[in-house]
């Protein structure tokens, strides 16, 4: 009990003074950050409760096909955005003087509308799937204190807020860095113990390779699946490993980057302990099919591992890894989507009132759609990364990679992949249509991202080659 107090007294003391950082500081500027701190608050923003519990589940019911998600996390959403992404975000943001991921995507375009439609976007979409991550957290408090859900949803609301609302840009930098290797360690603790269970990682896989194969696991245990299953497998690495690159979370942190050199420090250390935290979750999920009975519910999964192979005081850091996942997530979220509400959408720099003003509805946001239940809710916490990077995702490679500045082109591009996106979910993704699908089984297995990216594409490269044309058509005139 002394222990368990203790451990939770440690880390909240540690995550006041670490948001205090910030203060004194611009909220939307980072200051001097060693490379360390961004690789550990890039990953803590990177991955939250549902990458650790909910995709720790899925490994469960694939087997370790589900490790191509913790491959294309290493490698496409890490090695390649910091090869390619990283350093040319920080100089496009010094030169246009962005102080956010909107701007950042308005100005290089030129387009206010622009800056406008983002905003709204990053608001909603952000600040309700904030929600999922603050009520993830809040279901995990319940194995510990005796309170009620939402009376621990405010409190946890409230002090992601608060904490934003201190730090700002550089208090949420240092606090996920925190929370960064709190995760690593409680996902260590568990991981090792899963594969000490098994007898050893040589021993898991064959074991996992003998099992027979299942309506999830078609070819194995040790093996991506045929159809509709091995496409689900390929479908997660595609949007948790392409989509993250736009999501603006995630831009904001190369703001924080001082040179080439240091983001080439940062990437490895990030790959290095994504690998372990994710790849070793999953692994370890995975292997846990050799004792553990398929569940119902794939969230089960991880919780039942803890109760079975930790001891009390592992149990909580366990809770306190995925708290501070769920933790870290949400404090990148506010930032942004207090930022969209109170700087971009109000065409000014944002003054202490106005950024409290959007803390508070973000509060206001998260926890109250936390409280509630519905499909639309539901739908807008479990989609943010498909949407947001439908939207964001092609005027953001087009400005950063390509130096291709379209107003235009980026808000038709930006709108025709929102709406398409959302469309597809709402009326022919099977798993989450209102109605019955209006295609085919085929049709309606296909993720809604990548029809979102067809069209977000489409609507840049006609806008393009309209204004080509129309330029053209006036040189003749001339």
């Amino acid at each position: 009990m002394l222990l368990n107090s203790a451990i939770w007294t440690a880390y909240i003391a540690l995550f006041v003074f670490l948001a205090r950082k910030g203060q004194g500081h611009d909220i939307a500027r980072s200051g001097k950050v060693s490379f360390v701190v961004q690789a550990f608050a890039y990953v803590a923003t990177y991955i939250s409760a549902v990458a650790l519990v909910g995709f720790g589940g899925l490994a469960h019911a694939y087997g370790l096909q589900i490790m191509l998600v913790a491959i294309g996390n290493v490698v496409l959403g890490t090695w390649v955005v910091y090869k390619f992404f990283s350093w040319p975000t920080r100089q496009w943001q010094k030169r246009l003087g962005a102080r956010t991921p909107t701007a950042l995507l308005a100005l290089g375009h030129n387009s206010p509308a622009l800056k406008n439609f983002l905003a709204l976007v990053f608001l909603v979409f952000l600040g309700v799937y904030a929600s999922a991550v603050l009520k993830g957290a809040g279901l995990l408090f319940l194995e510990l204190l005796p309170i009620p859900l939402w009376a621990i949803i405010w409190g946890l609301a409230l002090l992601v807020g608060v904490s934003v609302y201190i730090g700002g840009f550089r208090g949420v930098l240092y606090t996920e860095a925190m929370q960064g290797v709190v995760m690593f360690l409680g996902m260590a603790l568990l991981i090792g113990a899963v594969i000490s269970k098994v007898g050893g990682p040589v021993e898991g896989i064959r074991s996992l390779a003998a099992l027979a194969p299942t309506a999830k696991a078609t070819n194995g245990f040790a093996a991506l699946s045929g159809g509709g299953q091995g496409l689900f497998v390929l479908s997660l690495v595609f949007v948790t490993s392409v989509a993250v690159w736009a999501q603006p979370q995630m831009i904001q942190r190369h703001f924080a980057v001082s040179s080439p050199q240091q983001a080439g420090r940062t990437a490895p250390l990030a790959m290095a302990v994504l690998t372990i935290m994710v790849g070793g979750t999953y692994f370890a999920a995975s292997l846990s099919r050799l004792f553990l009975p398929e569940q119902a519910s794939p969230d089960a999964v991880m919780p039942k591992l803890v109760h079975m192979l930790l001891p009390e005081f592992g149990l909580h850091l366990f809770v306190l890894a995925i708290v501070s996942a769920s933790i870290s997530t949400a404090t990148a979220l506010f930032h942004i989507a207090a930022s969209a509400f109170s700087e971009d959408l109000s065409g000014g720099k944002m003054g202490k009132a106005g950024w409290l003003m959007g803390i508070a509805l973000c509060v206001v946001i998260s926890a109250s759609c936390a409280q509630l239940e519905g499909q639309f809710i539901a739908l807008l916490c479990t989609t943010s990364w498909s949407m947001v990077g439908a939207t964001a995702l092609v005027p953001y490679i087009a400005l950063v990679r390509f130096n291709v500045q379209n107003g235009p082109a980026a808000l038709a591009s930006a709108i025709s992949g929102f709406t398409s996106c959302l469309g597809w979910y709402l009326l022919a993704y099977k798993p989450t249509a209102l109605v019955s699908p209006i295609f085919g089984a085929d049709w309606a297995a296909m993720p809604p991202f990548f029809v979102g990216m067809v069209f977000s594409l489409a609507g840049f490269g006609l806008t393009l080659a309209l204004a080509g044309k129309k330029e053209d058509a006036l040189v003749e005139e001339a």
